[in-house]
């Protein structure tokens, strides 16, 4: 095992849950060949990804491809939250955070050979807008764009946006795409969806150049890329649905790595291997326990605070992630606020529960196919029972999971989750999880105090300002005992010795930068 170099610095999701196993199924396509190459990778998919054109992909499946193939005007810094310039070399906001203007590098082609300008960048943007998918929510408060030189294109917004440069770091965010490549394959009107479900058009180190449902995809290096060359300029993915075969086919040598899926005995097992090791990277996720404030149990702050003083965090995440995760600490992820802003407040004492708890029964939900959070919830049972609570475990598969937020009665007391946010910054948190009837909050939890502090941030264009306000708003959420942090989860990937040069960044998982990785043997 090691950890990736790096610090972190001082980040509406799919909220798709990092699951930990899959089901059964075929062993996909790609090279059978044992022989590990300095310039082809072998990284597998579960299933297939949703369509891949870049303005409606939301879901960390198949995001290695996205973030492979495209990129924004920003990014974070590898391993960090700090904001650093990508396609945009230099930018600033007017005092009254309605505008922003950005300075485009230069010399920069699409992988279809045209280039990349202001007028493409408006063009991505008014695409972004048009399409209306899931991610085009971090475009609303966009008026108006201007391209007054082909370096300069300047965004102005109805109102101010706090986390707009966040937006922009994001792979969810607005991704340059060739205006050339949409007008030559549009159908019907469709804006090119249909072709870029299965094609590439971006300014990324690499272009998709097969996709074959139910088998394999395949990216290949970029020649009209603007950066330098990555040493890997192939990355082959077959589909393997089984979390065992991928693991088989790593050990074997048919893999090169595998970027998530697998459980904790099996991270252990291929951590002591001889040709194999883990890699943990800095990730934004959160295993927390989300509690029903309409449970009978759980239904004053009281109860819910003993119920956080009962868990301990450090036994629970040991034996549920091992190595892949960390005890918690604070409120939101590691680095989405400056250290201690908004710390847990957890102190273990198990008899406060048993004080409060009076008996009762407890449901504890978790989502089904995930055996780390079946482990852990099994865990949170005996502690609940040990209380003096008839507590029971059951899954909830993921379509019932993300319908208690329009199905109250099905909820049960607690449910155990790991999520992770849209972009390094508290509002693509909250606004998900916390606020009152977002989209994630799945148990129907309500802060008022905490809403009103979330937007009075967002509008707020002084940020030292704005993040005050985040902070209070995220110390009124912590303080409802709605949401109990249990850990912060790694982005743990298992792979075959000799690759240096990791590189990832934090915000989701299930990815990592292909164009930075050297094999060494």
């Amino acid at each position: 095992m090691k950890l990736a170099s790096g610090t972190m610095s001082v980040a509406v999701t799919t909220a798709l849950l990092l699951t930990t196993t899959a089901c059964s199924g075929g062993e996909g396509g790609g090279s059978a060949s044992s022989a590990a190459s300095p310039s082809l990778v072998r990284t597998p998919v579960m299933s297939d990804p949703p369509p891949l054109d870049p303005d409606t992909f939301y879901q960390p499946e198949g995001l290695a491809i996205m973030t492979a193939a495209y990129q924004g005007l920003l990014r974070y810094k590898p391993e960090s939250t700090e904001i650093e310039g990508l396609l945009a070399e230099e930018w600033e906001v007017s005092p009254d955070g309605l505008t922003y203007t950005f300075k485009l590098r230069g010399g920069v082609k699409f992988s279809d050979g045209t280039p990349f300008d202001s007028a493409a960048a408006k063009a991505s943007f008014q695409r972004r807008i048009d399409m209306k998918g899931g991610p085009a929510y971090m475009l609303d408060e966009v008026v108006d764009m201007q391209t007054p030189d082909p370096q300069t294109f300047i965004v102005k917004l109805a109102k101010p946006v706090a986390p707009f440069f966040d937006y922009l770091a994001s792979p969810y965010g607005p991704l340059m795409t060739s205006p050339t490549a949409v007008a030559d394959n549009e159908s019907g009107g469709d804006l090119a969806s249909g072709w870029l479900a299965s094609h590439t058009a971006g300014t990324g180190p690499y272009k998709l150049t097969e996709h074959v449902p139910a088998d394999h995809y395949t990216l290949e290096v970029n020649e009209n890329y603007w950066g330098t060359k990555p040493d890997v300029t192939r990355v082959e993915m077959p589909l393997i649905a089984s979390a065992a075969v991928q693991r088989l086919k790593l050990a074997n040598g048919e893999l090169d790595m595998i970027l998530h899926g697998l459980s904790k005995g099996d991270y252990e097992a291929l951590a002591t291997g001889a040709d194999t090791e883990v890699v943990h990277q800095p990730a934004l996720v959160k295993i927390m326990v989300l509690v029903n404030p309409d449970s009978e149990v759980f239904k004053s702050e009281e109860a819910r605070a003993a119920l956080g003083a009962a868990l301990d965090q450090k036994t629970l995440t040991e034996v549920a992630f091992g190595d892949s995760a960390t005890p918690s600490t604070e409120f939101l992820p590691i680095g989405m606020l400056p250290e201690g802003a908004v710390p847990d407040v957890h102190q273990l004492d198990p008899a406060k529960l048993a004080a409060v708890a009076d008996g009762g029964a407890v449901e504890i939900g978790f989502p089904a196919g995930d055996s780390s959070l079946q482990e852990l919830s099994n865990q949170m049972q005996v502690v609940l029972q040990q209380a003096g609570l008839n507590a029971t475990v059951r899954d909830f598969p993921l379509s019932q999971m993300f319908a208690l937020t329009e199905n109250p009665d099905q909820r049960p007391d607690l449910f155990v989750v790991s999520f992770n946010p849209d972009a390094a910054h508290p509002d693509t948190w909250a606004r998900i999880y916390n606020y009152t009837n977002a989209p994630v909050n799945l148990l129907g939890c309500s802060v008022p105090e905490g809403d009103k502090l979330l937007d009075a941030g967002s509008a707020e264009p002084d940020p030292a300002k704005s993040q005050q306000l985040y902070i209070q708003a995220m110390q009124a959420y912590r303080d409802s005992w709605c949401w109990v942090n249990l850990g912060d989860l790694h982005n743990t990937i298992a792979a075959r010795k000799g690759y240096t040069g990791w590189h990832s960044q934090p915000a989701w998982m299930w990815d990592t930068d292909f164009a930075t990785l050297k094999y060494q043997g």
